[in-house]
């Protein structure tokens, strides 16, 4: 009896720094850095990317269906949520070691008119929301893939709504996948895909390492860990995705100016 009396502190005390650990494994940590960093570039570019207009009734009053869009008040909207997600990032690098936000000189595309600002808002809204997509699968910590989650739901959500004034078949009977993801190193790369972001973030940031030591080969549906595969790879199936004929939804489909 005195043995048990004896063990069972021990034990008790065992199974505490074993809860701790596994606690201290899912939280933010120095191996997430790069993917918040990444995760922070995308945030602060479309929120860079709609402060760079001096958006007014007047200026979007040019642009398809602004008599039922409402396109001035739901900027203003969406200018003020992506304030939201750049916080959101902030804090989330305020609980990742070694986080610095990074320092980037942004380029944007021309949008000179009210029409060509709403369909460049489209292409970088469903670029970003695909980015997060697949950004969720580059880290294990649950409070990290939930933000990316997030945002990759509320700038979809921005995407619609602009596609939904812009086209009117927003999801074609013949989809053969879901909305797209973007792999970090594809995102970066320089190109007109949609998706490809890599001439206006300006080489800021670099890609995440792959998860688990792994590569995340990204298809129309899922997505699968694969050993011995580059990232080169990898990016090539967010680029096959990109320039496929029957994504889903067809705004996904448009090509980056």
């Amino acid at each position: 009896m005195r043995f048990f009396t004896t063990l069972s502190p021990l034990l008790l005390a065992v199974g505490a720094v074993a809860q701790n650990s596994s606690s201290s494994s899912c939280s933010p940590s120095s191996s997430d850095v790069q993917v918040v960093e990444y995760g922070y570039a995308l945030s602060y570019f479309l929120d860079r990317f709609y402060n760079q207009v001096a958006l007014n009734q007047t200026f979007l009053s040019g642009a398809t269906n602004d008599s039922d869009a409402e396109y001035y008040p739901n900027f203003q909207g969406m200018q003020r949520l992506n304030r939201l997600a750049v916080r959101g990032v902030q804090q989330l690098g305020a609980k990742t070691s070694g986080f610095t936000a990074p320092n980037c000189s942004f380029t944007f595309p021309s949008a000179n008119s009210g029409e060509a600002f709403v369909q460049t808002a489209l292409t970088l809204e469903s670029s970003v929301a695909g980015a997060y997509i697949a950004l969720a699968g580059y880290t294990q910590a649950p409070e990290v893939s939930f933000l990316w989650a997030r945002l990759a739901a509320e700038h979809t959500a921005h995407a619609y709504y602009l596609a939904s004034n812009q086209e009117d078949i927003l999801f074609p009977a013949n989809s053969s996948g879901l909305v797209p993801a973007y792999s970090p190193a594809f995102v970066l790369s320089s190109g007109s895909q949609k998706g490809q972001l890599g001439r206006y973030l300006g080489g800021c940031v670099s890609a995440p390492p792959a998860p688990c030591g792994q590569t995340l080969f990204i298809g129309p549906i899922g997505a699968t860990l694969t050993a011995n595969v580059s990232a080169s790879a990898a990016a090539s199936s967010s680029a096959s995705l990109a320039a496929s004929a029957t994504p889903s939804p067809s705004w996904a489909k448009r090509a980056l100016f």
